[in-house]
């Protein structure tokens, strides 16, 4: 396949969130210190201080701290037990494991240990109520509305309508009752919320 081919089907792939899931998000964390799966077209919407693209390898290879917004890559992963990190493959087999699974345990892992103060996870990936039911140990906003994201092709940005998502919130540890209740004030408008 020809190198413009391949950059033409990476842009392609990439979703970006709307103006009313990133503007809701800076509201509940008091802005966004990092997003881990970005772009710098991306970040235009996002507005996070620091982000990371594919190159930075956010999953694998970066240090997540703060406050932090993830809205994964699309796609599915396996573990290279050689290099001992996540690789995404176009591949598909029973063993292989959603992106949004592996981004959100990633998310959950560096929330545990403390170096995310808090954590705001939007998927469109309905699947992973059975993927990753950890998410239901968090506030969870299923949003009555399938959102319109933005997507990034080689020939521009378009709106596209995605399927049932839900917003997670993994909330600071020292005041997570202020921050449930701050987190349903915003998003019980947006959808049913499960806690």
């Amino acid at each position: 396949m020809p190198i413009q081919n391949i950059k033409s089907h990476a842009e392609d792939r990439e979703l970006i969130s709307n103006y009313d899931l990133v503007s809701s998000a800076h509201a509940l964390l008091g802005g966004i210190d990092l997003d881990v799966a970005s772009s710098k077209l991306a970040n235009q919407y996002v507005e996070a201080k620091e982000f990371f693209t594919p190159t930075d390898d956010g999953l694998n290879s970066q240090q997540w701290y703060g406050k932090v917004y993830l809205f994964p890559p699309s796609g599915t992963y396996f573990w290279e037990k050689k290099a001992q990190r996540w690789k995404m493959t176009r591949s598909t087999s029973p063993t292989l494991v959603s992106s949004h699974a592996v981004w959100f345990r990633k998310l959950y892992k560096t929330w545990l240990a403390g170096e995310v103060e808090q954590g705001l996870y939007f998927t469109n990936c309905p699947d992973m109520i059975r993927y990753e039911q950890r998410l239901f140990d968090f506030p969870v906003c299923i949003l009555k509305t399938p959102p319109t994201l933005l997507k990034n092709t080689s020939e521009g940005i378009s709106k596209h309508k995605t399927c049932t998502s839900l917003v997670v919130y993994l909330p600071p540890v020292n005041a997570s009752g202020e921050a449930t209740e701050k987190f349903i004030d915003l998003y019980s408008h947006k959808g049913r919320i499960l806690y």
